[in-house]
This record gives C-alpha cells, sequence and structure tokens, in this order.
C-alpha cells in the first residue's frame, strides 16, 4: 500500500467519525444535503483535490498554496451554511488567513524557504489581529448594551427609592 494512500484514507476515516459524531451526539448537522448548501461541500472537495495532488504524489508543493486557501475557506464556508451565516460578519479575517495557511504549508512541506515563513506569518498575523479586533468589537458591543441596560435598571431603582425616602415626597 502507497503511504499517501494509507494516510488519505485516515483522513477520511476521520473525518467521517467527526461529523457522525456531531450529527448524532452533538445534533450539529455539518453534513446536510440542502441542494442550497451543497455548493460548500464542491468547494472543499476542490480544495482538499489540491492537498491530496500533493500528499499523495509527494512531488509539487505549489499545490498546497491553493489547496489551503481554498480548503480553509471551504471549512469556514461549511461553518458559515450551518449557522445560517449569522457569524459571516465576524469570520471575515478568515479569507486572510487561509492565505497564510496556504503559505505555510508550503514552508512545512517543502524546502522551508524563509520568504515563505516570512510572508506567511506577516499575512497570518494580520488575519488574526483583524480577528481578534472582531471577537473583541463583537465582545464589547455587547458587554457596552449589558453595560448600558444595567446603568439605566439601576439609575431607575435609584430614582425610585430616592423618592420614597424622602419624607412627604408625593408621587
Amino acid at each position: 500500500m502507497k503511504k499517501g494512500n494509507y494516510y488519505a484514507g485516515l483522513l477520511l476515516i476521520v473525518l467521517g467519525v467527526i461529523a457522525l459524531i456531531l450529527n448524532t451526539v452533538f445534533d450539529i448537522r455539518i453534513i446536510k444535503f440542502d441542494p442550497y448548501d451543497f455548493w460548500v461541500f464542491i468547494v472543499l472537495l476542490i480544495g482538499l483535490t489540491f492537498e491530496l495532488g500533493y500528499f499523495l504524489k509527494g512531488s509539487k508543493p505549489g499545490l498546497l498554496i491553493p489547496g489551503g486557501i481554498i480548503t480553509t475557506i471551504g471549512l469556514l464556508f461549511m461553518f458559515e451554511a450551518s449557522t445560517d451565516w449569522h457569524f459571516s460578519r465576524y469570520t471575515w479575517p478568515v479569507y486572510i488567513i487561509s492565505v497564510a495557511v496556504g503559505l505555510l504549508q508550503m514552508y512545512i512541506f517543502s524546502k522551508r524557504d524563509k520568504g515563505l515563513l516570512i510572508a506567511g506569518l506577516i499575512v497570518g498575523g494580520i488575519g488574526v489581529f483583524f480577528q481578534i479586533v472582531m471577537i473583541l468589537s463583537a465582545i464589547s458591543s455587547n458587554l457596552i448594551g449589558i453595560f448600558i441596560s444595567i446603568y439605566l435598571v439601576a439609575a431607575g431603582i435609584a430614582l425610585v427609592f430616592t423618592g420614597y425616602s424622602r419624607k412627604g415626597t408625593k408621587y
């Protein structure tokens, strides 16, 4: 048996088991055959085809850059489709990160060209920075809304009880 086929088979087994567990145990439908969401699997399949093109033959590491980009975007689309695109306003930095994934994959599995590492880390750092900004903006905007609500309730309670504490105050 070829070593590449062995690893490809293991990858498919792991992906299938994860999908089965998520589907049956946690009731998370990653694999759904809705024709409107099926295109996501086509994107993922294209990315995995590039990846397998390298890993099955061990040559042409240039396949890893588009493979990493398209596979990462396919996984993002799978997440977005399964959540009805609810988080898409916060996950746009993953598009930037996908470029870093492709570059870093090629760095790891090829001749370890320092230019790939530097470019991958810079692009990845930019993507991660923006992802952190998006997460913090989502958290802080919710926190700000919560704090304003709590402040309004506290101010209302303070006004109500200060009115009762004064003698002779009528409403």
